[in-house]
């Protein structure tokens, strides 16, 4: 079991959790009840799928992110105007 701290962008709220193997990011966001919202291991980068098993990559002590998906899509468009 590791654990880890997710940070819910906007508010900074910060959740201590405790996950097991095949637990997946899904699984992180109903633990804290959160619906519509994405789970990353870092602001601003590729948020994980909702059904992957985050378990393997991730280490014992880190921090998580929790973006809506309404943030991710317009960082997303930012990041892509600006390659620009």
């Amino acid at each position: 079991m590791k654990s880890i701290v997710v940070v819910v962008a906007g508010s900074g709220q910060a959740h201590d959790l405790t996950v097991q193997p095949g637990t997946s990011a899904r699984d992180v966001l109903a633990q804290i009840g959160l619906q519509g919202y994405v789970l990353s291991k870092n602001r601003g980068q590729n948020p994980f799928a909702e059904a992957e098993n985050i378990y393997p990559v991730i280490d014992d002590g880190e921090k998580l992110f929790a973006m809506s998906k309404t943030d991710v899509g317009t960082s997303e468009i930012l990041i892509h105007a600006s390659s620009h």
